[in-house]
Order: structure tokens, then sequence, then C-alpha cells
């Protein structure tokens, strides 16, 4: 038998899997339509919308001056024309649109309007674009000597070129596994990610998978193919929303009270994305 026979006996096989599962939707980020009027003041979430108030389903006659208002139960709500359910809704996600801006440039707001449609329209399905897709993939290949690619790379080396190993054998698995443990696993949390849109579109990754897929020895270097896979969740739990940060933007606060209001109950959903990246390594 050669090596690359030996080797590929073994293959495709799980290098990583991370502790919280793909497709969980017990977690709280995934509940909606599960709070009621009095659940949104007992958490001091009542200020949703600075063009209307979605409680008492009222249009404000001038959207400026309810911005620094309370406009839930307890303060005057300003004057205002009454709309449908149906209305309100359209005025919210328009809102919501307009307020992701302050997280992606000019050039790429788009990634998130994509997210804000699927979120009004998608009745909760599944969401993949191309765009997480590469976005992904260059996080991965990112020159960080704790980036998990590296420390792949790292212990492969050590075992085929400096330990002269034949094959990758259950040992060489547990090292390689090891060594993702020691890593700095992708996410969407570099300086650019602030304003691209994916720090927002991509809230964190929730959920990931690495598999080796191919690999072949050669003399004196080697080269293989690995397969990431991430989730997220496209969804806040109230956590989130009650974040000393994050509960002072609006556009939070009425993505919230769009998923979890039981009259709106807009459905969160997964976000997946994948890349499939080479990796070599040798003398």
């Amino acid at each position: 038998m050669n090596f690359d026979m030996a080797l590929f006996m073994q293959l495709p096989y799980d290098i990583f899997r991370s502790a919280k599962s793909f497709n969980d939707k017990t977690t709280d980020d995934m509940q909606y339509g599960d709070l009621d009027d009095d659940d949104f003041i007992r958490m001091g979430i009542t200020d949703i919308s600075a063009r209307v108030n979605p409680f008492k389903l009222i249009r404000y006659d001038n959207p400026s001056l309810s911005q620094s208002l309370d406009t839930g139960f307890g303060s005057p709500i300003p004057s205002g024309t009454s709309i449908t359910k149906d209305e309100c809704k359209q005025i919210l996600f328009d809102e919501m649109k307009e307020l992701s801006t302050m997280f992606a440039q000019e050039n790429s707001k788009y990634r998130i309007h994509e997210l804000i449609e699927h979120f009004h329209y998608g009745d909760g399905a599944p969401w993949r674009s191309v765009q997480p897709d590469l976005a992904y993939k260059e996080i991965i290949e990112w020159k960080d000597p704790k980036s998990t690619r590296g420390k792949i790379v790292k212990a492969i080396d050590e075992f085929f070129i400096y330990k002269q190993k034949i094959k990758f054998d259950l040992f060489v698995a547990k090292e390689v596994r090891d060594s993702v443990y020691d890593s700095r696993l992708p996410k969407f949390n570099r300086f650019e990610d602030n304003y691209n849109g994916l720090g927002i579109s991509v809230h964190d990754i929730y959920a990931q998978n690495i598999k080796l897929i191919r690999l072949q020895r050669n003399a004196l270097s080697w080269e293989g193919l690995l397969y990431f896979s991430g989730q997220d969740h496209f969804g806040l739990d109230k956590t989130d929303v009650t974040n000393g940060v994050y509960k002072n933007f609006r556009f939070f606060r009425i993505w919230f009270f769009l998923q979890r209001h039981k009259h709106y109950a807009f459905k969160p959903f997964f976000t997946n994305f994948n890349a499939y990246v080479n990796i070599k390594g040798g003398i």
C-alpha cells in the first residue's frame, strides 16, 4: 500500500466540531412571538421606534420629536395617526434598514438589507449567500500565528516532516484536533467587520465544523484540503437587547420587538456559510 492510499482510507475526517450544535432552535435567540406588552415594560424596552408606537399602532405626526421620548406606556404619547398593524410592520422594517447603515459603509449596506429582507419575508428559512462564504474563507486564510488554519498546518508539519510519520492515524488526528482548541477560531470580529456589514450581518459564529477532506504526503512535503462550515443565528436573545451597549441602539430594539412581540413574531433564522481551504507544508 502506498502512502496516498494509507492516508485516503481515513478521510474525510472530522478535525473539530464545536460544543454548540448546528440547527439548534432551543436557544433564546431563536425564539419568537413569546413576549407581550408587560414583558417589554418589565425589560425597560418601550421606546422602540422614532416613527411609530408599535404597541398602540400610532404613526407620529412629528417623528423627530419622538426620538428622545419614551413612547411606551408610562409617558405621554406624541400626537399621531392611527395605522394598521401591516402599515406599522412596514414602517419598522424600513426604519430598521435605514438604521443599519451605521454598521456598514455605503457599498456594504446591501449585506444587512438582504438579511433584513429575509427576516421580513423568509418565514425562518435558512439563509445562504456567496458574500459571507468569501469573507469566511478570507478570515480563515488570514495570516495569524494563532489562526486555526495555521495551527493545523503546524501540527501536520510536526508529524509528517519532523517526526517522519507515514500516515494520518488516530494519534496524529488527536494532536491536530488539540491544536484547534489552542487556536483562534474564525470569527467576523476584525476591525473592518464593524463597518463592512459583516459584524452585524453575522452577529457571531455559533457553531463550526472542520473536516480534513484530502491529504497527500510526498517525500519532503505534503498538501491537503480543509472544509470549514459555520452557522450563526440571525436573532436576538434577552441578554442581547438588555446589554448596556446594544440597548442604546434603536436598530436592535426594533429587531427585538419584531422578533419577540407576540403580535409581530417574525421568525429568526440560521445563517450558513462554508469554505474549502488548501493547506500545505514541508521543507
